[in-house]
């Protein structure tokens, strides 16, 4: 009788090492490349799903029938087959569990109200790096725009500041950026129909339903303008 429990024990352990080690790989690779999904069947969402050298995840969703692309995702986590992220510049998040197949998430979205929410992959994490890949290098030979890089600047209303920092580069479609709203933490915000003609620089945030209209000085340091959102308010930035 001793041996046979030596025997189940046994099997036990290998048992337990091989699940541990399958939710490492999980873990790994799992949930990387592009996926694509709809709320209620009428707002087709993307979420592009990456993982950096230490396996860290990272994660940004478009809602293309809005204008808002890129939305940055944080505290993106796969425990097991449970994946989760939030969305902090749309007050959203998501939690769902990766299918058997590996190429469906079922889960909720959360956003005010709850709504289901499936994902289907059309990306590998290998074909989506791929094209990443193609990507950087073609970025890599485009000429810089006259906004390239950070600005910073400041909204003031009712007594209260609220610090904001824009960040553009060139990209093959004209001129791509994001938005920081830096005291509400909402990083990562998509801006859209950037376009710069002569000194005129002007630009939309679809995601916080913005607009911004500004002049670039003669020494491409300063953009002095104006922020609507409702109202429009005084907004000048300054190159980082």
């Amino acid at each position: 009788m001793r041996s046979i429990r030596v025997l189940v024990l046994a099997a036990a352990i290998a048992t337990a090492f091989v699940g541990g080690l399958a939710e490492a790989q999980v873990t790994a690779a799992a949930v990387q490349g592009d996926w694509s999904g709809s709320i209620m069947g009428t707002l087709p969402l993307v979420l592009h799903v990456r993982a950096g050298a230490a396996g860290a995840l990272t994660a940004t969703m478009d809602s293309p029938t809005q204008g808002a692309m890129g939305l940055q995702a944080t505290n993106v986590t796969l425990t097991g087959a449970a994946f989760r992220f939030d969305v902090p510049s749309v007050k959203g998040s998501y939690e769902g569990t990766l299918g058997a197949s590996g190429k469906t998430i079922t889960g909720t979205w959360t956003q005010g109200q709850e709504e289901p929410l499936e994902w289907k992959q059309t990306r590998t994490g290998a074909e989506a790096a791929a094209e990443d890949a193609r990507r950087a290098a073609e970025l890599a030979k485009l000429k810089p725009s006259p906004i390239d890089g950070s600005w910073t600047g400041a909204l003031s209303a009712g007594g209260q500041t609220l610090r904001l920092a824009f960040h553009f580069h060139a990209v093959p479609e004209g001129i791509a950026g994001t938005l920081d709203s830096l005291d509400q933490n909402a990083m990562g915000i998509p801006c859209t129909n950037i376009e710069v003609n002569g000194q005129k620089v002007t630009l939309t945030v679809p995601a916080v339903h913005g607009s911004y209209e500004g002049r670039l000085s003669a020494d491409g340091k300063h953009i002095d303008g104006t922020w609507t959102q409702g109202s429009p308010l005084d907004l000048n930035l300054t190159k980082q």
